[in-house]
């Protein structure tokens, strides 16, 4: 069986060492067994693991939520909490962008309403921000 360093599995996988070695801590990865010299060798298993923590968040997991789902995948558990996981997230998701999109009207309206010249006295960019209504 092929394994690798941890600057080899950094590089195939894209993920830098001491994040490998961060979700190694915060119990993400399984620790991985250690050679006679202290260095640690990681299998394919590992490389897959690591493609899909990064694939969770880009899709905007959260750590804790990726270790929910890991621990799903590992113990072959029920669909139905992976679909209870990514339901939660999506509904998050959506608020998020329901604020965002607050924040863009208004700041778009003080970016209209500014004329970009003159003393800041008066400025609607300024105003927008100290106003907390």
């Amino acid at each position: 069986m092929k394994t690798y360093s941890i600057g080899e599995l950094s590089n195939l996988s894209g993920i830098w060492s001491q994040a490998i070695r961060y979700y190694e801590k915060e119990n993400l990865m399984p620790e991985p067994p250690r050679t006679q010299g202290n260095y640690r060798r990681f299998t394919e298993d590992a490389l897959a693991r690591l493609q899909f923590i990064l694939h969770a968040k880009q899709w905007g997991f959260a750590l804790d939520e990726i270790r929910e789902l890991l621990l799903l995948q590992d113990a072959n558990g029920d669909r139905a909490v992976a679909k209870h996981i990514a339901e939660e997230k999506l509904v998050r998701i959506r608020e998020q962008i329901a604020s965002l999109s607050r924040v863009e009207a208004v700041l778009a309206k003080a970016l209209k309403d500014c004329s970009g010249k003159g003393a800041i006295d008066g400025c609607p960019i300024i105003e927008a921000l100290a106003d907390s209504s």
